[in-house]
């Protein structure tokens, strides 16, 4: 197979579905291709919600559902996400309020926590690294999510669509997205921030990242961030080939970081726009933020040197890279991990992903042809 102009490898790589058409038929192909791990993705959230507290998981759901607004907001400005998730229902045979409540993941947790005890958010570390002479960047992050998606991860490559770029998506089956990126050469990258607030109306983090990676530019994308009205807090971490863009999301605005140095950018999960860079009662994201520094936040780093910091175990207590275990909490595991290298439009993208933790399952390699236009 010609990765140059098929646009995926797909020697060595993760689970990957290729979509076509319009966004309901898209959603079609992943409720039907993916609809026994969506389904176990549905039963697996509960019992989680269930072992955290959560008396009656469905009527938590129920609840969320109706003291919430999102629609209104995912209506207006992601149209056809809406229908593209209108068609993963439809493809699963599971109920469009399921299918929804899926994409809440930290809408759901920010609403618990107005409403009840939740657990402690201590997920995600994101990385992006700019060599200009030469012409490189790397774009990188552990997702990390509970245990329960573990052997629930997907890659979905979405075809140009209605004059959008194609992109793949990195996903848990039966969302639209986690992370990607867009064969305009723009990746995306996510961390909660649960410090800053959250609201009960606008657009949820899943619709946000495919959103913004309809971008042609991390420029266009930063554009667009600030103009989005954020339901959850979330900072996004967008690049291309030229620019790297830091933007700490709440439902109260986005502000832009400077980068912390001039040609990369580390985040983990505590908002660095306001107070210390270190703030006391983080522990967990201060030392992951810490790891990260040390190990890529002076000199020049190169791939290798990426990947090392994502599979690092630098603290005991609070490591990058996160290994299975159910007693370490609901957001423990590192449910994947993905590298993009980006070179302008005139390159391909090379591409690294490891589902689960990539220092016990290494990293597989995908080739996404760029496009011009």
């Amino acid at each position: 197979m010609d990765t140059r102009t098929s646009g995926l490898d797909t020697s060595n790589r993760a689970p990957m579905l290729a979509v076509t058409g319009s966004p309901y038929e898209r959603g079609v192909a992943q409720g039907q291709a993916f609809r026994e791990e969506i389904a176990a993705h549905d039963e697996a959230l509960l019992s989680a919600w269930r072992k955290q507290g959560v008396a009656d998981p469905h009527a938590h759901r129920a609840r969320l559902l109706r003291e919430t607004r999102f629609e209104a907001a995912i209506e207006r400005h992601t149209p056809h996400l809406l229908r593209e998730m209108e068609g993963i229902a439809a493809g699963s045979g599971l109920s469009r309020n399921d299918i929804y409540a899926l994409q809440l993941l930290d809408e759901e947790w920010a609403f618990r926590r107005r409403i009840m005890s939740a657990p402690k958010l201590e997920k995600c570390s994101s990385v992006a690294l700019r060599n200009e002479a030469a012409g490189v960047t790397w774009i990188g992050q552990n997702m990390d999510l509970g245990a329960y998606t573990d052997g629930l991860q997907r890659l979905v490559q979405h075809a140009p669509c209605e004059g959008r770029p194609g992109a793949v998506i990195v996903t848990i089956a039966g969302v639209l997205g986690l992370l990607g990126v867009n064969d305009a050469g723009v990746a995306l990258c996510v961390n909660s921030i649960p410090q800053a607030p959250s609201g009960t109306e606008g657009l949820p983090v899943a619709f946000v990242v495919r959103r913004l990676l309809e971008a042609r530019s991390a420029l266009e994308a930063r554009e667009w961030c600030r103009a989005l009205p954020h339901a959850t807090n979330q900072h996004y971490l967008i690049a291309d080939a030229s620019h790297i863009v830091s933007l700490e999301a709440s439902f109260e605005g986005v502000v832009e970081l400077a980068l912390s140095a001039p040609d990369r950018s580390l985040h983990s999960n505590h908002p660095l726009a306001t107070g210390p860079r270190y703030p006391d009662g983080e522990e967990n994201s201060v030392a992951r933020l810490r790891s990260l520094d040390e190990r890529l936040g002076r000199g020049m780093p190169v791939l290798e040197d990426v990947k090392a910091a994502l599979t690092s175990f630098d603290d005991e207590r609070h490591p990058v890279c996160r290994l299975r275990s159910e007693d370490l909490g609901p957001t423990s595991f590192t449910t994947a991990s993905m590298i993009t290298e980006l070179r302008g439009r005139a390159a391909p993208v090379e591409g690294w992903i490891s589902f689960g933790p990539p220092s016990e399952r290494g990293y597989r390699t995908f080739t996404l042809t760029t496009h011009q236009n």
